[in-house]
């Protein structure tokens, strides 16, 4: 069973553009999100699934593996599920979608999403998942899950949920951290052939899709602090994260 890593990035962005190629402690964001999941214990691959020229050249001239894909394609999953297509996958290999703008990765963070698909036959698809802060409960960029007590999704939103109406947290608050594994079959099957449903489009949560068509989804705690850069605010953020950030010390005078 092979585990191929897909890291899905575009110039294009209304918030930040350019923001693949801005610039951490003298890396670009790509190079470190790519340097980082390089060093998963799992993955037999990794390769940045673009559309963007400039890109290419940019990850090519630090060593690193591009695929090409339609400009047109808006979203990451199905970037990364075009790109794999030209490779030469068995159904129940493991594709992992990871986000281009997450540039404190963990690579235990990648292991530790793709365990129950290495352990649990019948899991086609797995997410990493975060305890929730109060304050990012009413944070509409920020995913809010709830699971059962298998730690499968029941239910995800932009919106706060679990409610507080007695006042008082009962539950662990658990928000979606943007690492997805499939298995190949499924993430075809996924980007292809299942509807987007109603509760997909109205919460604007992808994985919903699979929720509403009746496949489990296995969320995975991680113990590990990331930072996603939507913002030169949140580039300065992480920025100074990564000062310390003993990850960031193994590859920092890569050329």
């Amino acid at each position: 069973m092979k585990v191929i890593v897909g890291i899905p990035v575009r110039l294009a962005s209304t918030r930040y553009p350019g923001k693949p190629l801005c610039d951490i402690l003298g890396k670009s964001m790509i190079e470190h999100v790519y340097r980082r999941c390089a060093l998963s214990k799992y993955a037999t691959a990794l390769f940045v699934a673009a559309c963007d020229d400039p890109i290419r050249q940019h990850v090519e001239a630090f060593g690193g593996t591009v695929i090409m894909t339609d400009p047109e394609i808006q979203r990451p999953g199905l970037r990364v599920a075009a790109a794999a297509e030209t490779l030469r996958l068995e159904e129940d290999d493991i594709v992992v979608v990871v986000q281009g703008d997450e540039p404190l990765v963990h690579p235990d963070m990648i292991d530790l999403a793709i365990q129950p698909l290495l352990d649990e036959p019948d899991i086609l698809v797995s997410n990493l998942c975060m305890e929730l802060t109060e304050e990012e409960w009413t944070d509409t960029g920020e995913i809010k899950v709830v699971c059962d007590l298998k730690m499968n999704a029941m239910y995800m939103s932009r919106s706060p949920i679990p409610s507080v109406a007695h006042e008082e947290r009962r539950c662990i608050w658990w928000k979606q951290v943007c690492i997805m594994p499939f298995r190949w079959h499924f993430m075809k099957k996924f980007n292809h052939e299942l509807e987007p449903t109603p509760l997909e489009r109205q919460e604007s949560v992808e994985m919903i899709r699979a929720l509403q068509h009746g496949y489990k989804v296995r969320m995975v705690p991680s113990p590990y602090v990331s930072k996603s850069v939507d913002t030169d605010a949140d580039r300065r953020k992480a920025e100074d994260l990564m000062r310390d950030d003993p990850i960031y010390q193994t590859y920092k005078d890569m050329k």
